[in-house]
Formats: structure tokens, C-alpha cells, sequence
């Protein structure tokens, strides 16, 4: 295949967002096949809404805001940064339309994840007037609970802006069924769409370091736990999990560890309707987790959950499958492998269905461990970056050849 020279634009380029991790994973595949790829992000903080986060990501926006117009790397990845002056302000950079118009013309096609910040914006608008072809990936921002996210904003900018976007995009990119059927009812052309699973690395893990298991209190070799992983906001309906599970445990002795950060006063509320049930000693909080922690926790728990209000195949779920672990998602999350190859369970997104759903898979070991077994063949058939990346070769070389 001829070698392709691509921009990826995201408003941060930190492994904390599922979009963020699918993005990484697709470069370094992409650089792997010999084609050039180069990410243009903004040097603004990605994470102001989640202190935890926000701090985690200091060092590499260090980086982003002294690199003074030159590309730099960042995990082996060569990044531009813009300046970005308000971070709240959809991560606004005064110089966007100037510097998409520098470096545009110097490549093949522009790749934007999600279009709900000024560079993604600006970018496809330059695209479309320099004749470059440019592919849209929705990256699970269409769904009815992510667009009731800042609501009225988005109401805005879809009527400034997002119907031009719609009309001259090149392709867009689906990682579910959901996201085609949003987009069709958008009025995008059905040949315009192309479905592609996010694709992970193999993940790899033997239990060496402890600490994480220590930090929460749960003994690795006795403790059986059930667990949940990604950012603690409304989207997430953890509500639900946390109600579904005090269910759970009053015929189980088991253990709920939930992964990640979010805002503060969310993670608070959360942290309250723990201990209004009652659970604090059996729901664990870890906070902030490395690759290594959670490939650690994920690795000995017994079922991975996600009681999803709104998401589209996650990055968290698929690495689940990776280590073996059942799955039980909800409907709105677009799963369907998981059904299709006895890897878990699809469930509605209520406290009752997700309960019965736990109990259903802790009470059959067999099943479980058959699941287990179907997990892994899942993610071998079907979300490996190395089976994977081809797909997107062809998704991109697909849209040049077009334009």
C-alpha cells in the first residue's frame, strides 16, 4: 500500500480518555505500516474538570507549552501543539485557522476525533476549503446522555456549524452500530460511513507490585471483587452499579473496586451514596490507577461492569475481555460481540436487570469460566490493533483516492 502521510486532531494527546487511548494505539499501528503520521493537539489542560487528572497530565502539557511552534515527541509520537487560550471555552486557540492553513496543504488526510472543541472545528473547515480530504470520528459523542452533556452549547454549534461539517466530510468513522444510525439520521450517506472496531494491544500481566491491592484494602489471592473502570461522572451510571450491588452483596461476600477519577463534586456525591447504603466496606474507591495497576486489577477480578448511560464499545470493557473477564454492559453502550460470543452479558441500564445479571454469572462457574474462554477469543478475532489496523490502511487510503 501506498504510504500515506495523515494528521490526527484531538484537543489533548494524555492516555486518560477512551478516545485518547483508541488514538494512540491507531498512530503507533499506522507508523508501524511505514505511513507518517503526526497528531495536532492543543496545549491547553484537557482534564481542568478533574484534579486528579489534571495533575497527571502536567508533565506532558509541560512539554505542549514549551515547545514554541516546533513538533515534538511524546511517547515516541511526534505532536504539534497549538496555543490555547481558555480551556473551558472549547479549549479555544486564537492562531487555529492560521496554523491549520500552514500545515493542512503537507498532508494526504485529516483524521478528527470528535468535533466538539475549536481546533477539531476549525480543522475540518480548512480541510474542506484546501480540497483535503477529512474523516470524522464521532468516538461515542452522539449518543442522547453525551449530548445532553453542555447541552445548549451543542445545540449552538451543531446549528453553526456541525450540518457544514456533515455535508463536506469526507468519511466518518463508527466504532458501533449506534453511531451509524445517529449519523444516518443526521443525514450522513450511508457510503460516507465506515465501521471499525477500536483496536487494543495485547495486554500482558503477572502480578509482581502489590501496592495497588494494598492501597484498597482487598487481598489479591482471597478477596473475590467485581470491577469497574473510566472516568466517575453521570454518563458512567455508576448510581446504578453502586444500587444493582448492594443488592448483590446481601447474599455474596464480594467486593466492588471502581477505577478512575472525575470532578470532584461528582466523585463526591458517588463516595455519599456509598456510605448512605451502607457499603463502604465492601466498595472501593483506587482513584487514579497507571497502566500497570489497572492491567493488575483488572487481571484478578471476577467480572468487569460497566453500567453505562451512553458509550460505544469501551477502550475499558475490550481490555477487560482481553484478561479473560466476562463482560456485563448495557444496551447503550453497543456491544453486541459480547452476546454474539458468550463473553458476558447485555443488560438493560437499571439497578434490578444489572443485579440479576452479576448474580446470574457469580452463582455458574461453569459459565463463567466458558465465558472467560469466549472473552479471549473475542478480543483475538475481533479488536486486536495488529487484525485491526489494516481496516483503517484501507479506511484512509480509501477517502485519498476518493477525493
Amino acid at each position: 500500500m501506498k504510504k500515506m502521510k495523515i494528521i490526527f486532531v484531538n484537543y489533548s494527546v494524555g492516555g486518560y480518555a477512551g478516545d485518547s487511548v483508541s488514538m494512540t494505539t491507531i498512530v503507533k499501528g499506522l507508523e508501524s505500516k511505514g505511513h507518517e503520521v503526526i497528531i495536532v493537539t492543543t496545549d491547553g489542560d484537557g482534564y481542568f474538570y478533574d484534579k486528579i487528572r489534571s495533575k497527571m497530565y502536567a508533565p506532558i502539557r509541560k512539554k505542549l507549552l514549551g515547545a514554541n511552534g516546533n513538533i515534538i515527541k511524546i511517547d515516541e509520537m511526534s505532536v504539534y501543539p497549538i496555543h490555547c487560550v481558555s480551556n473551558r471555552f472549547g479549549m479555544y486557540c486564537p492562531s487555529a485557522t492560521k496554523e491549520a492553513k500552514k500545515i493542512i496543504k503537507k498532508f494526504d488526510l485529516v483524521y478528527v476525533i470528535n468535533w466538539y472543541y475549536h481546533l477539531g472545528m476549525v480543522f475540518t473547515k480548512i480541510s474542506h476549503e484546501l480540497g483535503t480530504p477529512f474523516i470524522v470520528g464521532p468516538m461515542a459523542s452522539l449518543e442522547k446522555n453525551a449530548q445532553n452533556i453542555k447541552k445548549n452549547k451543542k445545540f449552538l454549534l451543531d446549528k453553526l456549524y456541525t450540518n457544514k461539517m456533515i455535508k463536506n466530510a469526507t468519511g466518518f468513522h463508527c466504532v458501533g452500530e449506534h453511531e451509524r444510525k445517529y449519523l444516518m439520521k443526521l443525514g450522513v450517506n450511508s457510503e460516507k460511513i465506515h465501521l471499525i472496531n477500536n483496536g487494543i494491544l495485547r495486554l500482558i500481566n503477572n502480578i509482581k507490585d502489590e501496592t495497588i491491592f494494598k492501597k484498597i484494602k482487598i487481598g489479591y489471592k482471597n478477596d473475590e471483587y467485581i470491577i469497574t473502570v473510566g472516568q466517575i461522572n453521570e454518563k458512567k451510571g455508576l448510581d446504578i452499579l453502586i444500587r444493582a450491588f448492594s443488592q448483590v452483596v446481601k447474599d455474596r461476600k464480594i467486593k466492588l473496586v471502581i477505577a478512575g477519577t472525575g470532578e470532584e463534586k461528582y466523585v463526591h456525591k458517588i463516595k455519599e451514596l456509598v456510605k448512605k447504603l451502607g457499603l463502604e466496606e465492601v466498595i472501593k474507591f483506587s482513584g487514579f490507577v497507571t497502566e500497570e495497576q489497572k492491567n493488575q486489577l483488572l487481571s484478578n477480578a471476577k467480572l468487569f461492569v460497566s453500567a453505562s448511560r451512553g458509550d460505544v464499545h469501551p477502550i475499558a470493557a475490550i481490555e477487560a475481555l482481553s484478561f479473560g473477564l466476562p463482560v456485563i454492559i448495557t444496551e447503550e453502550s453497543d456491544f453486541p460481540e459480547i452476546d454474539t460470543f458468550e463473553a458476558g452479558k447485555t443488560t438493560e441500564s437499571n439497578e434490578s436487570s444489572i443485579c440479576d445479571s452479576i448474580r446470574d454469572l457469580l452463582k455458574n462457574q461453569d459459565k463463567l469460566s466458558t465465558y472467560s474462554e469466549n472473552a479471549l477469543r473475542l478480543v483475538e478475532e475481533k479488536f486486536l490493533l495488529e487484525n485491526q489496523i489494516e481496516k483503517y490502511e484501507n479506511m484512509f487510503s480509501k477517502a485519498i483516492t476518493k477525493k
